[in-house]
């Protein structure tokens, strides 16, 4: 009786040891600060499901989402994104042709973005999901509504909190992986970029937005109750006078608000529209973007919120060598001051184009995309968890959509990977040198398993020779 209650107490002892490892999830009730210390660095599905236009005569989602150019997004797209060694995705979304005028979503515009999501969420990534060309520039063929403006809240401050609380109903449920942006480059009646020019109302306008879209999402209860919320500043900008008018939102939880900017700094060597002969990255890019930093950073440790930079890229101009200066500086410059970046990938490789990652064939351009993941800090990978909701669209994806499988036909060079990604039920996220938490638990969990064992052995035949030994003694 005593060898059998020993060897029980070892085997306790040893379970002990090797359960206390259980791989780290970064899919918990994270706080704000500790959901931005796990990123590393981010990709924006840019020009895609934030695509629009007036001109669209077949309003559907595949017309709406390649209505700018891109393909149809893809499983094995997201796939590669977090194979790359990317830990974040940033999924821009336009809601203004798919919602009636009381802000109530098109069913099957929800149920695309829906699956988009899952599919970055089982892919292993936090995922952030915006309000995005909803704001921006308005007039023309645009279909912005949402405008820095006191007099536009009072009018549509209904039809927003509407929209809000469907999309916040349909993912309430998801874990802390998912992210809510409230809206995207908010401008004036004037459409002044950088700062407003028509006085403080429109601050005030930004701060009322995103007041009420932080009360819409919580509301709302499940998993919203502490989701991780981005607010952006006036535009997203980062000038010090939009900075000092920004007002945190009160909140029912502490610290799970984060601060997004944008900044394409410095504007004439980032793009062409600044300046099209400054292609080469210098001194004066270093001192620009050292400003920047050094002003957001304040900004942050001011107001106790941690702030992400949700767009940051420079166009292409034939100059990849000094974009991928740029990009590795960029990073090392914001990774010191604890602040985390997402590139903007618009999907265009050409003259002006952003894109780092061709969608069609699935290739990086590995300078600049070296130069972020290399300069990025290690993170924590997304792990992924077996949830109702991941559930329910594996259950939902029983065979290869013919957008997917198109997809395929085109990206021959990387067929096989292709079709794990597609293939792939709810698992693991892709292991690279950016997720060391993931990598050391499964060298170290069989090891540990196995001194266990050992350990229970050598107890065990040390009292079966005791008791032999007290035995000859009786």
């Amino acid at each position: 009786m005593k060898k059998l209650l020993s060897f029980v107490i070892a085997c306790f002892f040893a379970l002990s040891v090797t359960g206390v490892l259980n791989p780290v999830r970064a899919d918990g009730a994270m706080t704000a600060s500790q959901q931005v210390e796990a990123m590393n660095v981010g990709w924006n599905l840019g020009n895609t499901l934030d695509a629009y236009g007036t001109w669209i005569n077949n309003v559907t989602p595949e017309a709406v989402e390649t209505a700018w150019g891109n393909p149809v997004t893809t499983r094995a797209m997201i796939a590669e994104v977090r194979a790359r060694g990317f830990n974040t995705i940033r999924i821009p979304v336009t809601w203004a042709q798919f919602t009636d005028a009381d802000g109530n979503v098109d069913p099957a515009w929800m149920a695309r973005v829906h699956e988009v999501v899952d599919w970055a969420l089982d892919e292993g990534l936090y995922v952030i999901l915006n309000v995005h060309h909803d704001t921006g520039e308005h007039g023309s063929d645009k279909v912005c509504w949402i405008i820095a403006d006191m007099g536009t809240f009072e009018s549509v401050q209904q039809r927003f909190a509407n929209l809000w609380t469907n999309i916040a109903n349909e993912f309430k449920d998801y874990d802390n992986r998912l992210m809510f942006e409230g809206y995207n480059e908010m401008l004036d009646m004037n459409n002044s970029w950088n700062a407003p020019t028509t006085g403080n109302g429109a601050y005030d306008a930004v701060n009322s937005f995103a007041q009420l879209f932080v009360d819409t999402v919580r509301a709302t209860g499940g998993n919203n109750s502490t989701r991780n919320l981005i607010v952006n500043t006036y535009v997203a900008s980062t000038d010090q006078n939009v900075l000092n008018a920004f007002v945190l939102p009160t909140d029912t939880v502490a610290d799970h608000l984060i601060c997004e900017v944008h900044a394409y700094t410095p504007w004439q060597f980032c793009s062409h529209e600044g300046d099209a002969s400054y292609t080469s990255f210098d001194q004066n890019c270093q001192s620009a973007i050292d400003g920047m930093m050094n002003a957001v950073a304040s900004f942050s440790s001011s107001r106790g919120v941690p702030v992400i930079i949700g767009e940051f890229g420079v166009e292409s101009q034939n100059n990849d060598a000094d974009r991928a200066s740029y990009a590795a500086y960029y990073i090392q410059q914001a990774t010191s001051r604890g602040i985390r970046c997402i590139w903007w990938d618009n999907g265009i490789s050409d003259y002006g184009g952003y894109a780092i990652l061709d969608r069609n064939s699935l290739t990086w351009n590995e300078g600049i995309t070296s130069a972020l993941i290399d300069n990025a800090p290690d993170g924590q990978a997304a792990e992924v968890t077996v949830t109702e909701e991941t559930e329910a669209a594996e259950a939902s994806e029983t065979t290869v959509t013919a957008e997917t499988s198109a997809s395929e036909a085109v990206a021959e060079t990387s067929q096989t990977q292709q079709a794990q990604a597609v293939e792939t039920a709810v698992t693991a996220p892709s292991d690279d040198v950016n997720s060391p938490n993931i990598n050391e638990q499964k060298l170290n969990v069989p090891l540990l398993l196995i001194v266990g064992v050992v350990v229970v052995a050598v107890a065990y035949t040390g009292l079966f020779f005791l008791g032999r030994r007290n035995g000859r003694k009786q």
